[in-house]
């Protein structure tokens, strides 16, 4: 039956793509929709400053915008400007989700020419699985990378298939859009090629390159004339920014949880490969596709020295540990095929094979389906291991769903616009009751996952953010004036991080609280804010601008002196 199926699907254009639409749909279901938040909540100011440059005068924050080297955003400046950019990222989300689907039954019909293998290869994206650095292969918003990931996919089919140039001229357009994640594809094909020259030849390598270089030649220019490329180690600046937030990005070990379990999921990922790749008969494309791995191996080779003992500042940057994120891509594929060879030798049980293939859909931690075929194996009479491997994928399910809520790292729901939150509210507050060059001190913890920072709404600036640091890991420039501000509105938190993004914004929070209001009054006189907002039950002697259940925004008295502030102050609850 379930052959018949893959079968149809693959008989059948309009059938396979409705396949993918609502494999798209599930999947945005399931992993959640949000406008504005994690790193939409830098691109969306920086879009809105291009927009109308009138906002955020004078913050250098805005500054780091040109040191983003592509068009991606620019794109968006028509939807901004008619009043749709919300409806219009959401449009494009969705089908960006359902291409990439369409890319992977592509990419696994091309390896394995199997129907039940495309099949299963599909429906193992559909609940989000982690690798190196937490990242999955849907995220929750439309971003840069997000958009190019299936292009990459079919840059990396037409190199399977012989279409060299055309695969490369790909990666090109795809350049100015997302530097990063071609950087990473480009040197898979690399490699690839450079280990069967035979096979490329020389004369497609060199016009494939060429090909890369002419379309990516408006990024490349706008390249030339920025800032020059910083080789040289930069080690101030990469111990504030992953100890801050972003280790993940960088380690491969850490005294946290979150780290080592990313990096078993990213492990784990490639053991699926290399165990469904070594139990396979061999195939066409299985040393392309090695060579793909093994050069995604190289990379991470690369980022654990350079983080461990010379952050080269370029390499730092590049955040190269997202290279992972293709290990996850083929370790499901090639599992995938995996599981459709077992279901066409009749090894297992209709039960055994269910719990086997819900292990690899479900899970979002790619050691559940090896750890449960290892239990298959190990025990031999029929109705125990059926138990044991239904009891296995039920815990680890539950387990990664607990974990997962309690950490607030997984959020479902659909929000095109903005989630009316109190946070929210307040930040509608100051957009519509206060000037452009209006400056605020904010809560500089208040941002996650989920959570937009200051600026997206409100429209206004702030004078420094825990959230910044994800802006500062890829343009260094900004580290000087950030560092002064943070220390001055979260004074001691920055020596306090360890590399516990947890921790971190608790720190950053306990830091900023324990400003008594006389410190808060220097800070706003010498950086102009005109007004404080606090979490309750935070308050102060100020005057009260406006205040929800959760938030009060306090105009500053900015014309007293010190004495008069210190006088209404020191009233911190």
């Amino acid at each position: 039956m379930l052959r018949s199926l893959a079968d149809r699907f693959h008989c059948s254009t309009v059938q396979r793509h409705l396949l993918f639409l609502a494999a798209a749909l599930v999947t945005i279901a399931v992993v959640g929709y949000h406008f504005g938040t994690f790193d939409q909540a830098v691109h969306i100011p920086f879009l809105k400053k291009y927009a109308d440059p009138s906002l955020f005068p004078g913050d250098a924050f805005f500054e780091t915008r040109h040191q983003h080297y592509s068009f991606f955003w620019l794109l968006f400046l028509p939807f901004y400007k008619l009043g749709v950019l919300e409806a219009g990222l959401f449009i494009v989300h969705v089908f960006i989700t359902y291409f990439t689907y369409w890319a992977l039954w592509t990419l696994s019909d091309t390896l394995f020419q199997n129907p039940l293998a495309s099949l299963l290869g599909v429906l193992a994206f559909v609940i989000p699985h982690l690798g190196f650095a937490g990242f999955p292969v849907f995220e929750f918003s439309l971003l840069n990378r997000t958009f190019v990931l299936p292009f990459l996919l079919w840059a990396m089919i037409l190199f399977l298939r012989r279409r060299y140039l055309f695969a490369f001229a790909l990666l090109g357009l795809m350049y100015n859009l997302h530097v990063i994640s071609v950087n990473f594809a480009l040197a898979m094909l690399l490699f690839a090629s450079l280990r069967d020259l035979r096979v490329v030849g020389w004369r497609n390598l060199f016009l494939g390159m060429l090909l890369f270089v002419t379309a990516a030649l408006p990024v490349l220019g706008w390249r030339v004339f920025s800032p020059p490329v910083a080789l040289r180690p930069n080690p101030e600046w990469f111990s504030i920014i992953w100890r801050g937030m972003v280790a993940n990005l960088f380690f491969f070990a850490a005294p946290n949880f979150q780290i080592p379990l990313v990096v078993f999921c990213g492990l784990s990922a490639l053991a699926l490969f290399f165990v469904a790749r070594r139990s396979a008969p061999s195939r066409p494309h299985d040393r392309t596709v090695t060579s793909f791995i093994y050069a995604v191996l190289i990379i991470l080779a690369v980022e654990g020295v350079t983080a461990q003992w010379y952050p080269v500042t370029l390499i730092v940057q590049s955040q190269i540990i997202r290279a992972g994120l293709f290990a996850l891509v083929f370790g499901y594929l090639y599992f995938a095929d995996y599981l459709a060879r077992l279901y066409r030798s009749k090894t297992l049980s209709a039960f055994d094979f269910g719990v086997l293939t819900g292990a690899m859909v479900v899970s979002p931690i790619p050691a559940v389906p090896l750890i449960i075929r290892g239990l298959q194996h190990l025990v031999r009479a029929a109705r125990w291991r059926s138990v044991v491997g239904g009891v296995a994928l039920a815990g680890s399910f539950a387990g990664s769903v607990t974990l997962a809520v309690s950490l607030h790292i997984w959020s479902p729901g659909i929000y095109v616009f903005a989630r009316h939150t109190p946070w929210y509210d307040a930040q509608l507050w100051a957009h519509d009751h206060t000037p452009k060059d209006t400056v605020f001190i904010t809560p500089p913890h208040q941002w996650w996952f989920y959570d937009p920072e200051w600026r997206v709404y409100s429209e206004r600036s702030t004078v420094a953010l825990w959230s910044d640091l994800l802006e500062i890991a890829i343009v260094p420039d900004y580290t000087v004036t950030w560092k002064e501000r943070f220390e001055t509105i979260a004074p001691g938190a920055l020596a306090r991080f360890r590399g516990d993004i947890f921790e971190s914004r608790e720190i950053t929070a306990q830091a900023f609280y324990s400003l008594p209001a006389d410190d808060l009054l220097r800070a706003a006189r010498r950086y102009g804010a005109s007004y404080l907002v606090v979490e309750r039950p935070h308050t102060y002697d100020f005057p009260v601008a406006y205040e929800n259940a959760q938030f009060v925004i306090y105009r500053l008295p900015l014309g007293n002196t010190l004495e008069k502030g210190r006088a209404c102050a020191d009233n911190l609850e």
